[in-house]
């Protein structure tokens, strides 16, 4: 070997050229490699560590559906399918107490809607702000995920109705509230919102039955550890029975909301009035006031017409009259059934896929339509995101191998015709093949980890600036890439010797063909070539 590795540096040494010209391709896709990588790998970490220390936990539970489940809903081509309840809840939950394995848990339920400031000048769709609603239980969510610095306000408590939302959500309320104001004919030049406002949020659009309500703003919040890249601007914490109530959710036996006589003006005129009268107020306007259904709408989707007594029972709502403007705090839910996620977190997080893998062997046992995953299934959209680009990355860095090997054969092969004589010298004096394909191995491992070290401290050294200034998202779709505003790449080490792993591997696929074309070559006509 060291008679190989000799001959194998003098040989690099006496053909410069071809040397540099392999060594800088070797270095240029090693650079490309570690550098890609450690900025696919930071991006996918961040977006992992973000969802599980702020959304979704190791673990999240739900029902079974036809379409892939997320927290933020069920993704199915070409219909929208209604999320499905946990079932079982109560033997889910006894399971997950008695699971050692398990740290904590909390149970959510997600819905999305828009929202407005409550006031009477301000009407229309188009003056609202759309939000992803999350109805959580207060205390043990907030146990799972600390996460939010309280701005104005107050946090939600168990048994209270309200919101809170993100400064980000409350700017959007404002300007839409501006927007509403000047279409009504007023000049406004901002429009506050504080704690103690009511908010109106509107669910079901997408069903063709919007569902209302109005809820007080409990608090406003920042979210620390997380960007706005993976959708924290968006969400809405909202107490989980008003929530079942605008998803058209059951509340269970004996909950019930008490409304004020505005809210119940509409159902109290279509009960004096008769279903006609529902109808006409119910489809000539929408959820802020604007025309929403128009008459053609209506002659062709009879169907939606309700009468009074169902539309009651699809809002779930108790419609006592009551002319005072009290609002009063929902009954306890029993015992908090209807849910649609138990979200975990794991005692150790390295044993998560095992514990999921155990979970859906209890439920198949116990006939329990349900299903665990991880984060990833839990981000749903987010996780594939990253998922895609990195799929793409690796496509890339695929076509630039093959690209490498054919510039590195085609200039190994000049480097070996000139070399044919002495190949056929060596073979005449008694090398065999063997000798010579190892003799051209070493010199390819060597160019290979010399120039693959150079690389990797170029690549390094690209890491290390663009750690220190960091790489700016400059649009959504990199802030959702990036899980935040900039990247600070960090290269891994497994990463760093996979580069050169794969460069060697190219190096050596390259110069197989060269090789087998001159020792094809008899001893005594290469001896003869000049």
């Amino acid at each position: 070997m060291g008679v190989l590795l000799r001959i194998a540096l003098r040989n690099l040494v006496e053909h410069k050229g071809k040397t540099l010209i392999i060594g800088s391709i070797v270095a240029l896709a090693v650079v490309v490699l570690v550098v890609g990588n450690a900025m696919m790998d930071t991006a996918r970490t961040g977006i992992e560590r973000a969802f599980i220390n702020n959304y979704t936990g190791n673990i999240m539970i739900s029902g079974l559906a036809e379409g892939n489940i997320s927290l933020f809903g069920v993704q199915s081509v070409g219909a929208l399918e209604q999320t499905p309840v946990i079932p079982e809840f109560n033997e889910i939950n006894d399971h997950l107490a008695g699971d050692p394995q398990i740290a904590a848990t909390t149970t959510q339920i997600s819905g999305f809607g828009f929202m407005r400031a409550e006031d009477d000048r301000i009407e229309g769709l188009e003056n609202s702000a759309f939000t992803v609603l999350f109805g959580i239980d207060p205390s043990s969510y907030r146990e799972m995920f600390d996460n939010l610095e309280l701005i104005e306000g107050a946090y939600l408590e168990p048994g209270t109705e309200g919101v809170m939302l993100s400064t980000d959500r409350v700017d959007d309320l404002q300007k839409a509230a501006v927007r509403g104001l000047e279409d009504a004919g007023l000049e406004e030049e901002e429009y506050e919102i504080h704690a103690g406002d009511d908010i109106r949020v509107v669910s079901g659009l997408s069903q063709g039955l919007p569902r209302i309500r109005v809820v007080p703003l409990i608090g406003i919040y920042e979210m620390t550890g997380i960007s706005e890249g993976v959708g924290a601007e968006l969400i809405s914490y909202i107490d989980a029975q008003t929530l079942r109530a605008l998803l058209g959710l059951s509340l269970g036996a004996g909950s019930e909301i008490t409304l004020d006589y505005e809210q119940t003006e509409l159902l109290d005129r279509a009960e004096a009035g008769g279903g006609d009268t529902l109808e006409e107020e119910f489809f000539s306007t929408d959820p802020f006031g604007d025309d929403m259904f128009a008459d053609s709408v209506i002659a062709e989707a009879p169907e939606r017409l309700v009468d009074f007594e169902n539309l009651e029972g699809l809002l779930a709502l108790d419609n006592t009259p009551d002319e005072t403007d009290e609002r009063e705090a929902p009954a306890e839910i029993d015992a908090g059934t209807i849910w649609h996620y138990f979200l975990a977190r794991v005692e150790n997080p390295r044993r998560t896929d095992q514990v999921v893998t155990e979970l859906n062997e209890w439920f198949i046992s116990q006939g329990i339509s349900a299903q665990a995953g991880n984060w990833e299934m839990a981000a749903g959209p987010f996780a594939t995101t990253a998922d895609v680009i990195r799929t793409v990355f690796n496509i890339a860095i695929l076509i630039i191998g093959v690209v490498a090997v054919i510039i590195i054969m085609n200039t190994m092969v000049l480097s070996v015709m000139e070399r044919t004589s002495e190949i056929g010298t060596m073979r005449a004096l008694g090398a065999q093949r063997g000798f010579v394909w190892r003799m051209f191995m070493v010199e390819t491992l060597v160019i290979t980890s010399l120039f693959g070290l150079i690389g990797v401290a170029t690549g390094l050294g690209i890491i290390g600036i663009l750690h220190l200034i960091g790489v700016p998202a400059t649009n959504t779709f990199l802030t959702i890439l990036f899980a935040g505003p900039e990247l600070k790449p960090v290269a891994s080490a497994i990463s760093v010797l996979g580069s050169l792993v794969i460069v060697s591997v190219i190096g050596i696929l390259a110069h197989l063909y060269p090789v087998s074309v001159a020792l094809k070559i008899q001893p005594i006509k290469a001896i003869q070539t000049e």
